[in-house]
């Protein structure tokens, strides 16, 4: 059992985890992810899954997001996303 460490605690000491990162992503005819650079360019060999989020569409931003779960030439999965509202791709880790 970890001893109480007497420290208040508050709103500001949680911070969010897992937070997206920009990512550069190149894009196939069809605004399909076809390579990413994180630095060094890397090919998608394959798309495992996608879907597509649109939520708080009520609100002055909402959320558009279409997601990817790439296989990368090298082996590496990753989950990226591209933000439909502004047209930037980011990689979200879990």
């Amino acid at each position: 059992m970890v001893p109480h460490s007497r420290k208040t605690l508050c709103i500001d000491a949680c911070k969010p985890v897992n937070l997206p990162e920009p990512i550069r992503v190149e894009e196939s005819g069809g605004n399909r992810p076809e390579a990413v650079r994180m630095p060094a360019r890397q090919t998608v060999a394959g798309i495992d899954d996608c879907w597509r989020i649109d939520d708080e569409w009520w609100r002055n931003e909402a959320v558009s997001r279409l997601y990817y779960v790439v296989r990368l030439a090298s082996g590496q999965r990753l989950v990226i996303y591209k933000d439909l509202v502004s047209g930037n791709w980011y990689r979200q880790g879990y």
